[in-house]
């Protein structure tokens, strides 16, 4: 899977959180993990992998939590329900 931004209208960034105004006429506050995620990604594609690397080097490593690049495909799907992010579950 891979991931990019969409156009958005505007976004504010505060204490590590950002909220994003979507063109879709609606405002996304998201989690500090959200954040880190939505700030990986940029116009270009940007594999899945090198998110979960991120995120990893961020906030650690899950362990027996769960498996990390799962859970940042989970995120970035979220993220994609809500309009700010396209996938390419294809790559």
């Amino acid at each position: 899977m891979r991931a990019r931004r969409l156009a958005i209208v505007d976004e504010y960034r505060e204490g590590g959180r950002v909220a994003v105004y979507s063109e879709a006429d609606m405002v996304v506050l998201l989690s500090e993990l959200a954040s880190m995620a939505w700030s990986v990604l940029g116009e270009e594609w940007t594999d899945a992998d090198d998110v979960t690397a991120e995120l990893v080097e961020v906030f650690g490593d899950p362990g027996a939590a769960g498996d990390a690049l799962a859970m940042t495909q989970a995120a970035l799907r979220t993220l994609a329900e809500h309009g700010i992010v396209e996938l390419d579950a294809d790559a």
